[in-house]
């Protein structure tokens, strides 16, 4: 209808339509954004649930309205679902639950090997038992079944049996030996009451300030200590009140039966000689050589800190899981034509296809694209025509052998940057705490500084080996060009008001009607063609109206300065800054070791010759607030667990004696992570705690039962001897049980299980040395503490 409204009549009366000499379209406005998959117009919905809503629950309700909603929709319209993190979210699970399954039969198994049949069963079934109270306190509490609390079962179902396993295997033992059902099943429990009780109590104090710790990961990791301690309470309530009823039923049973398998009857025996020949003679060495025992921890001790100190071993805060999701973001100069920008998305997605099919193909599974937006990385993404992103979905990382940073290297290594560009950022998209590895924050005073500051820290940056995704919050924004009319200009009569309305004309366009198209509203603009108001040129040949109708050049009425600003000046706390933030390669550089670099040698004069101030933000902020939380609580746990055992042992000197093999015990700790070939982590931290308490468990029963062969007269040396062997079972079960329970996640391959290895790895390997150390250290620790108490007494 516009292309046949008369305009004019020409000399032979003919009407000049609008069409005839205007290009007429319908297009979207200026500044809006444009979504398409594989070329064609979408509309996104973003479906959020609720933080207490379940996840799988939710996706079900989704699925359920896909089916019933597809066939329903009209030709030409299709829904494509991408970006499911619930579907992460249950293969997670799904491979925990497994984990948990292996875990559990090892633990078992380990029960049947070492207990009789009878025995091992009723110790077994305190695991169910005990799981479950933990669930009822943790659905009281509005917990829920993710994949940290799964986690933490799994690291749980070792230590679930291990109250239950001291308690049993010494009424056991003296059942053995003649007593009678009752009386060994009750004087079991009332024997291991205070030492297991102890045990259990210093455990909870090693855990227990892991619920203090703040931020955002003490939200993620709350669920760990929470399990741990519920199980641990729950487990000693099963061991004292359930398990004494079933041990009585149970020697009962193999009392009268008098029947013992020929298995049985081997792995006694076998044991038994094991214990008394090979073990007995081991512990009567290193009692003997106990000062050499002493220098030989020490030397390990050293070993380890000199792993830690000579860079060996790196430490990463939270190494997030692959995921599925790249975010790429370009970034032209303010003022680019779309088109430009679209020319160069057709470009990238060009190179993306091209990198999947030479990588093997099938590893793209979506590809979205944004015209006129970049992707949101942190706060509100930014929007104007020089912006486009890029949001792709590769297949699930355990089915691709592709790692995410190699695609990236491979899809920028094809591209082509063209003049006007000026970033062009390709990164993973994280899970865990939110914030990208690097976060720099400079403060100042002048923009400019600032911004210069910024730039320069960039550059320093890419000089790192790994680094990828360098970006700034405080992007240059259009060039601004600054018009003042000449002396020519005011004598012809023109104004400021009357340029600016003819340049508004002409390139943003005059209004001239607004209309409803059914629920459209459409705006009617005349302006000049897209290659004119993307072109300078253009402006300074733009005629420029004047008051008696006649036209002059732009250029020559009017003066005109150029100034850059900025698309945003940001403000923290009050003051001018700018952050810059990047992400690490982990397998070839350390954020850690990065940043500590620049506070050495590169923010310091920053700072000077730019006047601004740097801080710490995202996950190094998270990292410097945990870590500082963990500091006051570890003063909390060790002055919890020295006051718990010189409960138990009424003894201000002995608590030191047990608590001097935790710190040995996290050297088997690190020497687990440098064997296994990963970094420190906060979960391996987590796991420190934890080992902290679960080591010096077994110390607790053994100095318990030395202390009581003591009172009845038994030597020093015949005692310690006697008491590590008479406790041997109790010791290796305790800790083979533990590790067990955790050796199949400590072998998984999944890469969605590689972030909570390190904790098991503390776990375990920690486990394994401090099981020597209390058989054999902890004899000839206590030998040298004897003779020291002897040569002060004398």
């Amino acid at each position: 209808a516009f292309s046949d409204l008369p305009v004019i009549t020409d000399k032979s009366g003919r009407y000049v339509t609008l069409g005839d000499i205007a290009t007429i379209e319908r297009r979207p406005r200026d500044g809006e954004v444009r979504i398409t998959y594989q070329d064609k117009p979408v509309v996104e919905l973003r479906l959020l649930r609720t933080e207490e809503n379940d996840a799988l629950k939710s996706a079900k309700i989704l699925q359920t309205w896909l089916e019933e909603t597809r066939p329903k929709l009209p030709p030409g319209i299709e829904l494509h679902v991408y970006a499911q993190s619930w579907e992460l979210i249950d293969e997670r699970i799904s491979l925990l639950l497994r984990n948990g399954l292996g875990g559990l039969i090892l633990v078992v198994a380990t029960l049947f090997i070492f207990l009789n049949g009878r025995v091992a069963f009723w110790v077994a079934a305190g695991i169910p038992i005990s799981l479950m109270g933990m669930l009822a306190v943790l659905y009281m509490i509005g917990g829920s079944i993710n994949m940290v609390s799964l986690f933490a079962m799994i690291m749980a179902l070792g230590v679930i049996v291990d109250d239950a396993i001291v308690v049993g295997e010494d009424a056991f033992t003296h059942f053995q030996i003649g007593e009678q059902s009752l009386l060994a099943s009750e004087g079991g429990a009332q024997r291991m009451l205070a030492p297991v009780t102890a045990a259990s109590l210093t455990t909870i104090a090693a855990f227990l300030p892991l619920m203090l710790i703040g931020g955002t990961m003490g939200n993620i990791l709350f669920d760990i200590p929470t399990v741990m301690i519920c199980v641990l309470i729950a487990s000693l309530v099963e061991c004292f009140l359930v398990l004494p009823g079933h041990l009585r039923h149970t020697f009962h049973q193999l009392h009268h039966s008098q029947k013992t398998s020929k298995v049985r009857q081997k792995l006694e025996r076998a044991f038994d000689a094991m214990r008394d020949k090979y073990f007995r003679a081991l512990v009567t060495v290193t009692i003997a050589f106990r000062w050499s025992i002493l220098a030989l921890m020490l030397a390990a001790m050293m070993f380890a800190v000199g792993l830690l100190a000579g860079g060996r071993l790196n430490f990463t805060f939270f190494p997030s899981p692959e995921n599925t999701i790249l975010i790429a973001n370009a970034n032209f100069v303010a003022g680019s034509s779309p088109t430009r920008v679209d020319t160069f998305l057709a470009h990238l997605e060009e190179t993306l296809y091209a990198t999947d099919k030479e990588l093997g193909g099938n590893l793209i599974k979506v590809v979205v694209v944004r015209h006129g937006s970049g992707a949101a990385t942190r706060g509100s993404a930014r929007k104007g025509d020089q912006f486009g992103s890029f949001m792709i979905e590769l297949s699930s990382p355990d089915s691709r052998t592709v790692r995410n940073k190699q695609f990236i290297q491979a899809w920028q290594a094809k591209i082509i940057e063209p003049p006007g560009l000026e970033s062009l950022t390709i990164m993973e998209s994280r899970g865990g705490p939110p914030g990208r590895d690097i976060e720099i924050r400079l403060n100042g005073t002048e923009v400019d500084k600032v911004k210069a500051a910024v730039l320069e820290l960039a550059e320093v940056l890419k000089t790192f080996p790994g680094v990828s995704g360098i970006e700034d919050d405080m992007p240059y924004g259009r060039e601004q060009w600054i018009y003042s009319l000449s002396h020519y200009g005011n004598a012809l009569g023109l104004t400021i008001e009357s340029v600016g309305k003819q340049l508004r004309a002409a390139f943003d366009g005059h209004l001239v009607q607004i209309f409803q198209d059914n629920e459209d509203e459409v705006e009617v603009r005349v302006l000049l063609p897209d290659q004119e108001r993307y072109s300078l040129a253009s402006l300074e040949n733009f005629m420029l109206q004047l008051p008696n109708g006649a036209r002059i050049p732009f250029s020559t009425a009017v003066n005109v300065t150029t100034r850059r600003g900025f698309e945003a000046i940001r403000h923290a706390q009050g003051r001018l800054a700018a952050q810059l933030s990047a992400d690490v390669d982990k397998t070839v550089n350390n954020a850690n070791k990065i940043v500590a670099n620049l506070v050495e040698n590169v923010l310091p004069d920053l700072g000077i010759r730019y006047g601004v101030e740097y801080s710490f933000e995202g996950r190094m902020a998270d990292q410097a607030e945990t870590l500082g939380d963990m500091k006051r609580g570890l003063i909390f746990a060790i002055a919890m667990i020295y006051i718990i055992l010189a409960w138990q042992f009424a003894s201000y000197g002995w608590p030191f004696v047990v608590m001097s093999i935790i710190p040995f015990g996290l050297v088997g700790a690190i020497f687990g992570h440098w064997i296994m070939e990963i970094d420190l982590t906060i979960l391996s931290l987590f796991g420190f705690f934890g080992l902290s308490g679960i080591v010096i468990n077994d110390s607790i029963v053994l100095i318990t039962f030395y202390k009581q062969l003591r009172e009845e007269g038994m030597p020093v040396k015949e005692a310690l001897i006697e008491a590590a062997c008479q406790r041997l079972r109790a010791v290796l079960l305790t800790s083979l049980t533990t590790i067990f329970g955790l050796t199949p996640l400590l072998f998984e391959t999944s890469l969605q299980a590689q972030f909570l290895i390190p904790m098991a790895t503390s776990i375990a390997f920690g486990l394994m040395f401090s099981t020597i150390l209390v058989l054999l250290a902890v004899p000839a620790l206590l030998s040298i503490y004897e003779d020291m108490s002897k040569a002060e007494a004398n």
